[in-house]
């Protein structure tokens, strides 16, 4: 893929890098994506979502110093990620779930819930990765 992108005839741009360092992450190929990264963060300096991914190599390989230098990285570029979001339709209406949004009348039960869930998880044999482990970079 690196020399593909080398060898290109026009230069490559944020997307054609971005999909590299989505390889590097599936393939845990530290040195490749900090290459890779190091082009990223000349083409597209304030997106977040470039550090995060280069975080969650570090992540994947064990290399909890690095993550937390791309944390640093981020706060000192006064780089934050945006919260996530998830929806789901009930009865013809749509529903959102923020991340750490607790303004839903009944979070107390569904954050409860979703507690008991995990653990139930966990005792069938779940381990979580340790790029799932992450949470928000800001």
């Amino acid at each position: 893929a690196e020399s593909f992108v080398k060898t290109m005839p026009v230069q490559a741009n944020a997307g054609v890098w971005g999909a590299l360092l989505g390889a590097c992450r599936i393939h845990c190929n530290v040195k490749l994506g900090e290459y890779v990264a190091g082009h990223l963060f000349e083409l597209e300096p304030e997106n977040a979502g470039n550090y995060v991914l280069l975080a969650n190599i570090y992540a994947t390989a064990g290399q909890w110093d690095k993550v937390e230098e791309v944390r640093m990285l981020m706060k000192d570029r006064g780089l934050k990620t945006k919260r996530g979001c998830s929806w789901i339709e009930i009865n013809n209406k749509v529903h959102a779930f923020h991340v750490r949004d607790r303004s839903h009348p009944q979070s107390e039960e569904i954050y409860a819930m979703l507690d008991r869930l995990l653990r139930q998880m966990k005792l069938a044999g779940y381990v979580p990765t340790p790029s799932s482990m992450l949470g928000d970079m800001d």
